[in-house]
């Protein structure tokens, strides 16, 4: 049965929705849920945290969950007889499966396809542009306190797929607090911030010593575009792309 009445429960479930022009279908999302703009009008069901209550009140006759973001509340509502359909997209084909799994149960396995295959095109044009010699990227969604990506976020897909090597990938899985002493011993030649200014690294004396600081590559993305798991997110991909671009014509 196609769904009729949905709730997201994660801002990047909301873009992919709206993106199949599933919009009106969508009687409920999260505080969070800020794009596109017709979402924030939606009734909401929680921030960060869940009300399986307010779900319920809603009365969807399909959930649309993140495995990670919402992993305490998804066995709630399972238990409570809701259908949840859920992911966790940390990379593009398990973000292209995702799409195609809300497509199908809502009966917009055609235009999910459609939409899979343009992502597809772009994420294959960038790839295509790598360099051979990839520089060392950290990404950071905090400074102070000092949190990075690790292996296992969709920020390492980007980074892998636009040319670069995540100098954390083989010391942290996930988003996780990092000392100082870890972040600058991976000498990075690029740093990517998603969320804090430049200013916060370029700044400090003791960032000074990393090579991405001393020729300035330090860059600030746009971090819907690098942070959720969507459409939007191969935007994400050719930013750090062009990043990368800038630090070869420096070499």
């Amino acid at each position: 049965m196609q769904a009729q009445r949905i709730v997201s429960l994660a801002p990047s479930i909301t873009e992919i929705l709206f993106a199949l022009g599933l919009g009106e279908r969508v009687v409920g999302v999260t505080e969070l849920c800020d794009y596109p703009p017709e979402a924030k009008q939606k009734p909401k069901v929680g921030d960060h945290q869940i009300s399986p209550e307010r779900v319920v009140a809603l009365k969807p006759d399909l959930v649309v969950a993140h495995d990670v973001l919402n992993v305490r509340v998804i066995p709630v509502l399972r238990r409570l007889g809701l259908r949840v359909l859920s992911a966790n997209p940390n990379r593009f084909d398990k973000l292209y499966a995702f799409i195609r799994a809300i497509g199908h149960a809502t009966g917009t396995a055609r235009t999910a396809e459609q939409l899979v295959r343009t992502m597809q095109i772009h994420v294959a044009r960038i790839r295509r542009k790598a360099p051979r010699r990839k520089p060392r990227m950290l990404f950071l969604i905090s400074v102070e306190p000092l949190w990075a990506s690790g292996r296992d976020t969709f920020a390492h897909e980007l980074i892998t797929l636009a040319g670069g090597q995540n100098v954390l990938a083989n010391l942290v899985s996930g988003y996780k607090a990092v000392s100082l002493e870890v972040a600058l011993g991976g000498a990075p030649e690029i740093i990517l911030l998603a969320g804090p200014k430049p200013e916060a690294i370029l700044n400090h004396p003791r960032w000074q010593r990393t090579p991405a600081v001393q020729k300035r590559h330090v860059y600030a993305l746009n971090s819907d575009w690098v942070l959720r798991e969507t459409p939007r997110s191969v935007k994400g991909l050719e930013q750090i792309a062009t990043c990368i671009r800038r630090w070869l014509q420096t070499r």
